[in-house]
């Protein structure tokens, strides 16, 4: 596959580039050039390769995941600064008008 004037101009349209012939001539054959490094590696052998998501192994770092009981609301309302029926109670951070 290669890309000709007409799929460059094409492209072209598409990206909204506003650039000289030379600077278009360039591109193709950049673009090319790309589709050839493309056309080599579909021609690799890579069975048994297996996929990855990630080009390096990845594991986890954080602690695994435990059920563990949680604050009773008492507990939890007991560090408030001031609670009401129940809930925590903080400053107006928006205005009654907005």
């Amino acid at each position: 596959m290669s890309i000709n004037d007409q799929d460059m101009a094409h492209l072209k349209t598409l990206a909204r580039l506003d650039i000289s012939d030379e600077e278009t001539n360039d591109l193709k054959q950049d673009l090319n050039k790309i589709l050839e490094y493309f056309e080599q590696i579909r021609g690799l052998n890579t069975d048994g390769v297996e996929d990855l998501a990630r080009p390096i192994q990845t594991h986890n770092v954080f602690r695994e995941d435990k059920i563990v009981p949680s604050l009773s609301q008492e507990e939890a309302l007991g560090v408030a600064v001031e609670t009401e029926g129940g809930y925590f109670k903080v400053p107006r951070t928006v205005d009654a008008d907005a």
